[in-house]
């Protein structure tokens, strides 16, 4: 095998996430996020479960708050260090534990295309150091990975957002994710993506909202009952777990309950959490940290010589943004609407996928049509020969011209006594006619005379659904005609798009022979996958010391033909997680996962 066929085959753009990981990748000419049973998002969690094996995304995210000595989360923010991460008896380095997230990713991306994955662009917050970016270089060689490119979170949503745009524009993307914040003031102009100032704080995102709300109702419980919810790291999860999730709510809900029974004990009595929180109350705890990222916003600015209102779009990126109080103090800020046209949680990913298939040498359509693909022009003759009159390719609308588009331009006739013109539009960027593409041709008739008469103007108006209008028109009389041409602009890529599918496929076959089949299942094997997920034929757990969890279990046993996907694959996860806690006799896991296997029996039932 040689090292260049090694380095064949598609690159997949990935956002590796503090919260949640995504891969995505460039398909028909559009961006489309990769899947596992109809999950976009990868928890980026990583665990080593009972039996030694190694657990990610929502397996070890079901583990976390029972074993969490056997589960890390957050790993970005320690990327660019070299702080030993402990993971059950063994220890290992930031990028190690980033670098299963992304082996997990690739595979995901592998059997979701059916082919072997090996080249990424990775996402990074542009406030990341160099030693972080090396950091994510190193995890991802070390998932298997050819890192095309790192590029910046906000370059690569801008891609999603404006893409192709040829006009001056000035954005500021504000991306507030679950461990990291920056915002980073962008000019595009000419297709040229340029960061003029960026500011953040690594270590400020959604986590610290979520252990806000913590800390206020552990030390609520605290002075109630006079037991730290924070003192033994499985109540900690537990309770971290339920603030997310009430964080999440009150996002659309103005209050929310959250109750966690049996959370601690106290001489021997079993302990519940029930408490209500209203969103206002949720807004006080996490102004000053909302007021930070609005602080360098201010900053951001000041370092890219601009005012607020210099700012041409206002770009909401990460999940955090979905907070309303966030919102209303940007709305208050910037004096305009925040655009929320992608999901946050997909917009990076899906940047760095429109990247890599630029890397990739493919042409990609934009996720907004709001340039021209190709030059557009006529046949004219700039000359005579001894042969003839030499004809060649005049543009008129130039290649990544903003749409909508209107451009005209001035030609002579090539006597005084022509009687008619041939309007021949082509598209290309050759100067030799033959080399171009043959659009259509229309004829004018003309008032012969010479002088004025002999002047033809033509006028292309391109529009935004890609419709061209060919206007010719004789400037001494008003003679015109027009031509036009429906969906231009499909039209013109449809030879690009079908090569680059072709080069897609010749790729895709030539890579065949690097798939271990025991290693990346076919196609077929992966979409069956779903169906052939079971659970244990018999519950090993019945010892009377745990009769409510072994009840659950049994009746997990009688449910597990009716759930499919996902459910179904957590259903497995958690009866597995319990079975091991009963079987090890560690009481508060039991507790912890009897409690989530109840309400996920609830909700699929």
């Amino acid at each position: 095998m040689t090292e260049q066929s090694e380095q064949r085959g598609p690159i997949v753009g990935i956002d590796l996430g503090t919260t949640n990981s995504v891969v995505a990748i460039v398909t028909d000419g559009k961006p489309r996020v990769l899947d596992e049973s109809g999950e976009i998002l990868l928890p980026s969690i990583v665990g080593i479960n009972p039996q030694g094996q190694l657990v990610t995304g929502v397996a070890a995210k079901n583990q976390l708050a029972a074993f969490p000595d056997r589960t890390v989360a957050s790993i970005k923010r320690r990327m660019g260090s070299m702080e030993p991460v402990s993971l059950g008896d063994q220890t290992y380095s930031p990028p190690e534990i980033s670098a299963m997230i992304l082996r997990r990713l690739r595979d995901r991306a592998t059997r979701a295309i059916g082919q072997p994955v090996n080249r990424a662009v990775i996402t990074v917050p542009a406030f990341f150091d160099e030693g972080q970016r090396q950091a994510t270089r190193e995890a991802a060689e070390l998932a298997g990975l050819t890192v095309e490119r790192i590029i910046n979170e906000p370059t690569a949503a801008t891609l999603v957002y404006h893409a192709g745009t040829h006009d001056r524009r000035q954005i500021a993307v504000y991306d507030f994710g679950g461990g990291t914040f920056d915002v980073s003031i962008v000019r595009m102009e000419a297709g040229v993506i340029e960061v003029l100032s960026s500011h953040g704080d690594v270590r400020l995102g959604g986590d610290d909202l979520d252990m806000e709300l913590l800390n206020y109702l552990a030390n609520a419980f605290q002075g109630l009952l006079g037991v730290d919810l924070r003192a033994t790291p499985q109540t900690r999860y537990r309770l971290l777990q339920a603030c997310e999730q009430a964080k999440c709510r009150l996002s659309t809900e103005e209050t929310v309950q959250i109750a966690e029974e049996f959370i601690a004990e106290k001489e021997g009595q079993p302990l519940h959490l029930t408490a209500t929180v209203t969103r206002q109350e949720f807004e006080q705890l996490i102004e000053p940290y909302v007021e930070r990222t609005i602080q360098s916003v201010s900053e951001a600015l000041r370092g890219a010589g601009l005012t607020i209102h210099q700012i041409d779009d206002l770009v909401l990126v990460g999940g955090s943004t979905r907070i309303p109080l966030v919102e209303e103090r940007l709305r208050d800020e910037f004096l305009r609407e925040p655009s929320r046209a992608v999901d946050p949680d997909l917009a990076v990913a899906l940047g760095a996928a429109v990247q890599a298939a630029m890397i990739d040498g493919r042409s990609v359509g934009p996720v907004l049509v709001d340039v021209t693909g190709h030059t557009l022009g006529i046949e004219a003759c700039v000359g005579m020969t001894m042969m003839g009159p030499e004809m060649a390719f005049s543009p008129i609308i130039h290649r990544n011209s903003p749409l909508p588009a209107r451009y005209e331009q001035a030609y002579s006739t090539m006597h005084d006594d022509q009687d008619a013109v041939i309007i021949h539009v082509l598209q290309g960027e050759r100067q030799e006619v033959h080399r171009n593409r043959s659009v259509g041709k229309f004829r004018l008739d003309l008032k012969t005379g010479g002088g004025d008469n002999s002047k033809v103007v033509v006028r292309f108006d391109l529009t935004l659904d890609g419709i061209l209008k060919v206007t010719a028109t004789q400037r001494a009389t008003g003679l015109s005609k027009e031509l036009i041409i429906d969906n231009a602009l499909s039209q013109f890529r449809a030879d690009a798009r079908t090569e680059a599918e072709s080069r897609l496929e010749d790729l895709f076959d030539a890579s065949d022979e690097l798939l271990d089949e025991e290693d990346v299942p076919s196609r077929k094997q992966w979409e069956a996958s779903d169906e052939d997920l079971g659970m244990p034929g018999t519950i090993h757990a019945s010892s009377s010391d745990f009769p409510e969890a072994v009840a659950l279990l049994k009746k997990a046993q009688s449910m597990k033909e009716s759930v499919k996907g996902q459910d179904a694959q957590d259903l497995e996860s958690l009866v597995k997680n319990l079975e091991d806690a009963m079987a090890a006799g560690e009481v508060a896991a039991v507790a912890v996962l009897a409690s989530e296997l109840e309400d996920l029996l609830f909700y699929v039932r």
